[in-house]
């Protein structure tokens, strides 16, 4: 049986408030190599709210990368589900694809973390990694981890499976029946691409007690617009500059 948090907890993490999140894409993309530890250590000095990952399960192991098709990251041709280890595989960067119980022991209690999951049937095996972790104090500005993913199928089963950590629907396009999904998911935030912005829908998703996030906001002027407008905050692969807005 899978030992998680506590209900209190993540209902007084859940709490909107108006401060504006800074959140580092991958790290931080555009000023260290992404999804590498390098990256997670260099965003977790910055004065920045949290860090976002995305995870791949393989063989009953979850790794930190982005891509299925690994030339990109890697420079090798094939896919990351055909990888006899992961940790043998080097990034770009020289440094081997991180696993992300090594990034949680690096940032636990330090700074909160968005993961986002990539890989199908991920769920249950997040969970269980999560659950060994220690118990933290409510963190008032944001929760110390948003588990979210285009996958909608999986936030689901998140919450049928008790999970009390934040929950969040990541969005390419105008979501459909969005305020129904939130009477089901019940989720701490909605994050929404930077191509479709209906201010409207905004408003009905913050109207039911839901934070609203863009990614990826790269541009100064578009973050000061995004935050006039009342977003509640930002993904950005430049976080050293763009968290001096607030």
């Amino acid at each position: 049986m899978l030992e998680l948090p506590s209900f209190e907890v993540l209902v007084e993490n859940t709490t909107v408030n108006n401060h504006f999140l800074t959140i580092g894409h991958r790290g931080a993309a555009g000023e260290m190599f992404e999804n590498s530890l390098s990256g997670f250590k260099h965003a977790l000095a910055l004065d920045i709210d949290a860090v976002e990952l995305d995870i791949r399960a393989h063989k009953g192991e979850l790794w930190v990368i982005h891509d299925h098709e690994l030339s990109r990251l890697t420079g090798v041709a094939g896919y990351f589900d055909e990888l006899e280890d992961p940790g043998n595989t080097l990034l770009n960067n020289g440094e081997p694809i991180p696993r992300l119980r090594d990034v949680l022991d690096l940032y636990w209690g330090k700074m909160p973390v968005n993961i986002e999951i990539k890989s199908l049937n991920t769920a249950k095996l997040l969970l269980q990694l999560l659950s060994q972790y220690p118990p933290l104090k409510p963190n008032p500005e944001i929760p110390w981890i948003i588990i979210s993913s285009f996958d909608h199928r999986q936030i689901l089963q998140l919450r049928q499976l008790g999970c009390n950590w934040a929950l969040a629907p990541v969005s390419c396009g105008i979501p459909m029946q969005p305020l129904e999904m939130i009477e089901t998911l019940q989720p701490y935030s909605w994050h929404i691409d930077d191509e479709y912005l209906d201010i409207e829908l905004v408003r009905q998703i913050q109207d039911q007690g839901v934070r609203v996030m863009m990614y990826t906001v790269n541009e100064l002027d578009l973050v000061v617009h995004l935050k006039g407008l009342g977003l509640d905050g930002i993904f950005t692969d430049y976080p050293s500059t763009l968290r001096l807005i607030d």
